[in-house]
């Protein structure tokens, strides 16, 4: 309950806790707000709102202890979304010559995974 999770958060802080995690696994977000407003700490509050996407930023910032929201599976999500879009495409127009214009390049994969250090770094200890 929340007397319970009030006291835990409590001797986390005692212990050293920069931030408290706040979760429940109720399908709104009624127990986070009520946490939130409860909560005396000095520590801020930290969730992952992923189960009640309701709770947007106006909702979050009202109760005025939560300093950070993890959106912990929606990048994953996304992209699945993206890729079986783009599959469903490919598979409709048999091939990719439509996809192709709506993708990002192969270059800006090679970028965000900073090929260019790989190949230094290779080049560096392959010597």
């Amino acid at each position: 309950g929340e007397e319970e999770a009030l006291k835990r958060a409590r001797a986390y802080v005692q212990a050293g806790a920069d931030m408290i995690l706040i979760h429940s696994k109720k399908k709104d977000p009624s127990e986070i707000e009520s946490f939130a407003r409860a909560w005396d700490g000095h520590v801020p509050l930290t969730i992952v709102p992923n189960a009640y996407p309701d709770l947007d930023a106006t909702r979050i910032n009202a109760l005025g202890n939560i300093r950070m929201v993890i959106y912990g599976n929606y990048g994953i999500r996304a992209a699945t979304t993206a890729m079986q879009d783009a599959f469903r495409r490919i598979v409709a127009e048999g091939g990719v010559q439509n996809v192709h214009n709506d993708v990002v390049p192969v270059e800006e994969i090679f970028r965000l995974q900073r090929m260019d250090q790989v190949k230094a770094d290779e080049k560096r200890f392959l010597r």
